[in-house]
């Protein structure tokens, strides 16, 4: 399966706006979740954000959530989402720094904004793309009010998806700085926004020593570097979130890991094939079932035909982004996406993700 390509860039960022005020679920009433994502190029390769709304989509279009016996509060699937993500961020950087797309001007047909969300816009403000919220705060709404009159004013969210630069929870000094952030700056936002905090455990990277990763060792050993830097930030957070706001660790890097133990063709298959650390479609597919599960404690619907997975990247703004892909982005086949979802679900019922939820 593949998915042509129209635009080359060096980096994109991008921004859905989801559904509009007036189309927004009563809060009363069970709806799908609302989804921020915080972080870099893991998420922005391949659209995650717009992929995930795409996932859970065929659960809402058949009806296989009307016997849900999950949250009270929302359905199991993305209503909403907004970003705010930045190329080689860290935690740190990403709130000192801001969203990266305005100083680089990215833009693809797919991201334009309709004439209708352009055109309520001031000449000033004027933005012709769906390019993400500009900062972490403006995305988590309380920078300029009150955490106490948060929820009445801003936007709520459900779920904070983020990451770190990959090799940030693998080495001690930045570990330590991402820990310290998260408590000062993070934290009070993830509490004014009743948001749970969901930190995805990103993966080794397919060849080591790329990056300047030398020292971090074998595919193994980077991968438990990655993974006690992530459970670090989520037992800092622990102890300063209320138990219905408890941080949680996507097991992205350990299902990556399963395929690489597994199955070692298809896991090479999930790296970019220019450079071999940013995931793939195949990658960015495992990704988001691993992210479904977590946050709703259990899998996606599964898609099954080939139109139903070049369906969950029919609105993407971007693929790939540094090469120009003449020939399409390979996509999963439907083998391929069966056997990345029975992982997704696989490494989740071991973390007791699913039967804990």
């Amino acid at each position: 399966i593949e998915i042509s390509q129209i635009e080359d860039f060096s980096y994109i960022f991008f921004y859905e706006i989801g559904l509009t005020m007036d189309e927004r679920s009563d809060s009363r009433e069970r709806r799908g979740a609302r989804v921020s994502f915080l972080g870099n190029s893991i998420i922005y390769f391949n659209d995650t954000p717009r992929f995930l709304v795409q996932l859970g989509k065929k659960a809402v279009t058949t009806g296989e959530l009307q016997n849900n016996e999950g949250d009270p509060t929302f359905l199991p699937y993305v209503e909403m989402q907004d970003s705010c993500l930045r190329g080689w961020a860290t935690l740190t950087s990403l709130w000192n720094d801001g969203n990266g797309m305005l100083e680089h001007g990215f833009a693809t047909e797919r991201a334009k904004l309709t004439d209708e969300l352009s055109d309520k816009k001031t000449d000033d403000e004027k933005l012709l793309y769906d390019i993400g919220s500009p900062t972490v705060e403006s995305l988590l709404g309380c920078s300029q009010i009150s955490a106490d009159d948060c929820n009445q004013e801003k936007e709520i969210w459900d779920f904070v998806v983020m990451n770190d630069y990959t090799q940030g929870p693998a080495r001690t000094k930045s570990r330590e700085e991402s820990k310290a952030i998260l408590i000062e700056k993070y934290a009070p936002l993830f509490i004014a926004n009743r948001a749970i905090p969901v930190f995805i455990e990103t993966w080794a990277y397919k060849f080591p020593g790329i990056n300047n990763s030398e020292d971090l060792g074998s595919t193994h050993g980077f991968q438990k570097l990655v993974h006690e830097g992530i459970e670090s930030y989520i037992a800092t957070l622990k102890e300063r979130l209320p138990p219905e706001l408890q941080p949680r660790m996507a097991p992205v890097g350990t299902a990556f890991l399963r395929v690489h133990d597994k199955n070692n063709k298809l896991w090479e298959d999930l790296f970019d094939p220019w450079d071999n650390f940013h995931p793939s479609p195949s990658g960015s597919f495992l990704q988001g079932c691993v992210l479904h599960c977590t946050m709703f404690g259990r899998p996606p619907p599964l898609p099954k035909t080939e139109e139903e997975i070049t369906s969950l990247w029919s609105n993407a703004r971007v693929m790939h982004l540094k090469k120009k892909v003449d020939k399409g982005v390979r996509l999963p086949t439907v083998d391929e996406a069966k056997y990345l979802w029975g992982v997704a679900k696989e490494v989740c019922d071991q973390q007791g993700l699913q039967s804990s939820l």
